[in-house]
């Protein structure tokens, strides 16, 4: 079936910080086919800072979850009369469903969750994935009647110069013959959180081993294992879990010289400024396509748990009550292997090309 060239695209998806993250490589291509197009993003408010600066963006169009049904039917009749062509919906829930309904003349285009796949996988343990493809890949499938593919570019974040100067200026006091280590301890499920005296180990060896710098970061929610750890480790630890905006974030992020996480938007967000991440997996698996994304990336897992994947998102408690998932990977594998990713980092960083005479 052949389709029109569309000359106004919507895409929808409203949450969360990972998610929306892992749509940047679709806004890339689809911007690269279509040129000429108009290009709108919905997203919830709270978000709105991860898109602000993207160049294949023409506008937002915002969810204000605080204003309930009255909000969600408001931005429905925006889109109903801004006569999109295409509208690519990548979050697939009720709210995206009732924006998208019924809007005359627009082809929709959605992506596979395959929730079928997952649910065998988490609920059984029968694994009926041939390949693993990563979601942000799979957001991108849903553009193949147009021959649109993924460029093997990765992520892509853009950072406010106003951001970028503000945490410039808030560790211009450090030694750049320092790394800085991120470390984001926490996570929105509690099965996805290691053990935060592990967290707090791994700083004491960065410090101890590599006289790094530590920067901790996440949510408010976060500043519960941060403010403890930043207690404990005294000199040399910037705690600013919950006192960033999204943008600040990013540049705090891409200061750091490598970045350790659980499972998390911070995660996903070193993936897109190309800053090197060690991922921590526990109650999920690659299956389910959110490692994360880039050569520079590694992620410890307790691979021979034949309970796991015990979640698709993550959970309050372990199912089996053991949690042998995160507890077993050790504070010793973790300092070992940022070790090595830090001297491959820094390593680079130094590496000047030959001055040649002219």
């Amino acid at each position: 079936m052949a389709y029109q060239e569309p000359k106004k695209i919507l895409v929808i998806r409203l949450s969360s910080i990972g998610d929306i993250l892992l749509t940047t490589p679709l806004l890339r291509v689809l911007h690269r086919r279509f040129p000429e197009a108009q290009i709108d993003f919905v997203i919830k408010t709270r978000f709105a800072e991860l898109m602000r600066n993207n160049p294949h963006l023409h506008e937002l169009l915002l969810l204000d979850t605080e204003t309930g049904e009255e909000g969600l039917q408001e931005l429905r009749r925006k889109i109903r009369m801004a006569g999109y062509d295409l509208v690519v919906d990548i979050h697939r829930n009720f709210r995206s469903f009732y924006l998208r309904r019924g809007l005359p003349g627009a082809v929709i285009a959605t992506y596979s969750k395959q929730m079928v796949r997952r649910f065998l996988l988490v609920r059984t343990g029968v694994n009926l994935y041939r390949e693993v493809i990563p979601v942000h890949q799979r957001y991108i499938l849903a553009l193949r009647r147009w021959g649109i593919e993924d460029d093997g570019l990765g992520l892509e974040f853009f950072i406010d110069p106003q951001a970028e100067r503000l945490i410039s200026l808030r560790l211009a006091e450090r030694s750049n013959a320092r790394p800085l280590v991120g470390i984001a301890p926490g996570a929105g499920f509690a099965t996805k959180r290691w053990p935060a005296e592990n967290f707090l180990e791994i700083a004491r060896g960065l410090i101890r081993e590599h006289q790094a710098d530590i920067l901790l970061l996440g949510n408010k929610a976060d500043r519960e294992l941060t403010s403890p750890m930043a207690s404990a480790l005294g000199a040399g630890v910037y705690d600013w879990a919950g006192t960033l905006t999204l943008q600040q974030s990013a540049a705090a992020v891409a200061s750091c010289d490598l970045l350790i996480s659980n499972d998390t938007g911070l995660m996903h967000l070193a993936c897109a400024l190309r800053v090197p991440v060690l991922a921590i997996f526990g109650p999920t698996t690659r299956e389910l396509g959110f490692f994360p994304v880039g050569p520079e990336s590694e992620v410890i897992e307790n691979e021979e748990l034949s309970c796991r994947p015990c979640s698709h998102l993550g959970g309050e408690r372990c199912p089996k009550d053991h949690f042998r998932c995160m507890r077993e990977i050790l504070p010793a594998q973790l300092l070992a292997r940022a070790g090595r990713m830090l001297e491959r980092r820094r390593g680079s960083q130094t590496e000047k090309p030959q001055q040649t005479g002219g």
